[in-house]
């Protein structure tokens, strides 16, 4: 085709005939383009003016000419209520950067016999030439249980921007604003109670991370807010692996109501336990409040490995420390300071032992010394013994692969 110099588009018509099946432009990928998938054309059939789908089992490069679509079945333990899901995946993401990505999980639930499951869509604006590496914005939507027979949704619209980073840089920077929408089932005693059943979360952070072998370190400042409480939060990591297979490990977290008149303690930063108001940790008894579940520990607000009472509704700041001593076993120590409404400002800490079962996957806390005395002297020290517990396969084969110690 000879076009005009400088002519940047140009049309061209084809003559109607049967024996023309698709068209193609560039077959031998001769010329560079920044886009194939745009070179093909159907003239017949039900794919005609569009490109055919076409089902994969295994992530790959892209072929231009088809519309893929991965698929691959989903078998996980979600938590007690759920247990496990069944289900399978379908999801266009390859291995290249694509503006237009969805992801479609529908599951059965195992344990509530019910149809649970999550979706996502977004789409990504990419610049060539910017400090903005992508802009993204994304609708998602999940449906499982927080309790026995009760269940919640959760619709999310977020946006954010990562920033351009140098290709070898570790460095990664980003800010997210997304809004939220919960919907509970309650149990009698919850509306008697006069407990939240619909509520909305708005969110906007910065978020910097340093993935460096030997020096890791993070750092995010989030603002959130509802109808009855807003509230700031601030958490920083470092991470030294100061010998092979050896770390030492802080972390800072601060928390303050810049306003506060919720109905309960809900939204309540947590001291030695997080409230999962927003659905966005994994537990395997979410509504337990005592047991072997209830013993499950999430990093997360405060950081109390101990069974420290209470929760917080004016500002907490705490510091975590974690430190290899040989092999498998670890040491902690927590310490911070908190204020709830109407009460002075207390000081708590605690200290103990980490064995790390399978690192960062199966780990237990054994609580030795804390406000609350020298814990293995208590009647009830096992049920003081804290646990982590992720249930995902594919991580824990990473991990071994990479080598666990």
């Amino acid at each position: 085709i000879d076009t005009e110099e400088n002519e940047r588009m140009t049309s061209l018509t084809l003559p109607a005939s049967d024996n023309i099946y698709k068209v193609t432009l560039n077959s031998g990928y001769i010329f560079p383009e920044s886009n194939y998938r745009d070179n093909f054309l159907y003239a017949k059939g039900i794919f005609s003016n569009a490109k055919k789908i076409k089902l994969k089992l295994i992530k790959d490069i892209p072929n231009p000419e088809y519309n893929e679509i991965y698929i691959s079945p989903r078998v996980r333990f979600n938590n007690t209520y759920d247990k496990f899901l069944l289900g399978v995946n379908l999801k266009n993401q390859s291995f290249f950067d694509q503006k237009f990505l969805y992801s479609v999980t529908p599951t059965y639930s195992t344990g509530t016999g019910k149809l649970t499951g999550s979706g996502a869509v977004s789409y990504s604006i990419l610049p060539a030439e910017s400090i903005i590496r992508s802009l993204t914005f994304g609708l998602s939507g999940s449906y499982f249980h927080y309790d026995y027979d009760l269940a919640y949704r959760k619709t999310s619209i977020s946006s954010s921007i990562n920033f351009r980073k140098n290709p070898r840089s570790t460095v990664s920077r980003g800010i997210g604003i997304s809004y939220n929408y919960f919907e509970r089932d309650l149990s009698p005693e919850m509306i008697a109670d006069n407990d939240y059943s619909k509520y909305n979360l708005w969110s906007i952070g910065y978020g910097y991370s340093d993935s460096q072998m030997i020096h890791e370190k993070s750092f995010s400042l989030s603002a959130q807010g509802m109808e009855d409480f807003n509230k700031i939060t601030a958490e920083g990591f470092y991470r030294w692996e100061f010998a092979p297979k050896q770390k030492l490990s802080l972390r800072l977290f601060a928390g303050y109501f810049l306003r506060n008149n919720t109905r309960n303690n809900l939204f309540d930063y947590g001291i030695s336990r997080v409230s999962n108001y927003s659905f966005s940790y994994t537990l395997l008894g979410e509504s337990a409040s005592s047991g072997l579940l209830s013993q499950q520990f999430i990093l997360a607000d405060g950081g109390f490995k101990s069974f420290l009472p209470g929760t917080v509704n004016q500002w907490i700041t705490s510091a975590n420390v974690d430190s290899s001593i040989w092999k498998i076993f670890h040491v902690y120590a927590d310490a911070g300071v908190y204020k709830n409404k109407d009460l002075p400002a207390k000081f708590i800490w605690d200290t103990g032992v980490k064995v790390r079962i399978i690192p960062d996957f199966l780990e237990v806390y054994f609580p030795i010394q804390s406000s609350l005395g020298f814990e293995p002297s208590f009647k009830d020290y096992g049920k003081r013994i804290r646990y982590t517990l992720i249930l995902n396969l594919g991580s824990i084969i990473n991990a071994a692969r990479r080598g666990w110690y």
